[in-house]
């Protein structure tokens, strides 16, 4: 399961006031990354999607099999017949959508074997994920974190936007809001910091705000000590580099590891 901690906190740095938003989600990961059979790069992207996934042994190959929710599986596999000449890397992939039972389904989502329609792209895992995302949102599965972060980041970014906030990139990249620097009335400040306050939660953000920043008709502000730690705001550095700013995130890719040197060449699929 994913959880998902939409949290804009408002903050005062001298005249000048900010809004910082942090949307961030825990990852779903198989419990056995064995299981994956190196194809975490597949079944990762799936999986937090929401979809029971499985590897199999096909033809020749391992492939991915995911159950979609109308009833009908995605099959994504490597060359099987014959088989990749280089099985760490493939050099083109299907995805087929189908289902047995009636109504009986079979649709190619995508193909890059030699003829086929997406053979310019060979082994290219982005372009296959890519495809097969596009079929994914159409037969309405719900999407992944990273699809759900932009949305919600957009929603952030309209409800600043009218409560008359503009958007900024501080010095080591981060994005956030800020009020016109022109904009220095106290009292203005409050109403411009109360109206995106009370849209935001009606949005179902949470916000942290320090109370003097709100007018006196201002919902009470959520207590930062009662948040876990992990949702306690990070230090601005909208005005200034910070050299106490903590380690980022960076997502990484894991090379697929060699697959077992003996396969049988007859075992049927699924």
């Amino acid at each position: 399961m994913h959880q998902y901690n939409p949290l804009i906190t408002f903050e005062r740095e001298g005249p000048h006031i900010t809004a910082w938003t942090s949307i961030s989600s825990s990852p779903v990961v198989s419990e056995d990354p064995k299981e994956d059979h190196g194809y975490g790069c597949l079944t990762a992207p799936l999986r937090q999607r929401g979809l029971e996934v499985t590897v199999e042994y096909g033809l020749s190959d391992y492939i991915v099999h995911a159950a979609l929710p109308d009833g009908s599986s995605l099959i994504i596999s490597p060359p099987q017949e014959p088989p990749s000449e280089d099985p760490e890397f493939p050099e083109s992939w299907t995805a087929i959508r189908h289902r047995d039972t009636a109504p009986s389904v079979y649709e190619e989502v995508y193909d890059s074997e030699p003829g086929g329609p997406d053979a310019r792209y060979g082994g290219s895992i982005p372009s296959l994920l890519a495809a097969v995302d596009t079929r994914l949102d159409q037969l309405g599965v719900p999407p992944r974190p990273e699809q759900q972060r932009s949305s919600q980041e957009r929603v952030a970014d309209a409800v600043l936007h009218r409560a008359g906030f503009i958007a900024a990139v501080s010095f080591d990249g981060e994005r956030y809001h800020r009020l016109p620097t022109a904009m220095t009335d106290p009292t203005e400040q409050r109403r411009a910091v109360t109206q995106a306050f009370a849209a935001l939660q009606d949005q179902g953000f949470t916000v942290l705000c320090d109370s003097a920043l709100l007018t006196s008709k201002g919902r009470s502000p959520i207590d930062r000590t009662a948040l876990p730690a992990s949702a306690q705001p990070r230090v601005s550095a909208a005005l200034a580099p910070s050299p106490s700013a903590g380690p980022r995130t960076v997502r990484t890719h894991l090379a697929r590891p060699a697959l077992p040197p003996v396969r049988p060449s007859t075992t049927p699929g699924r």
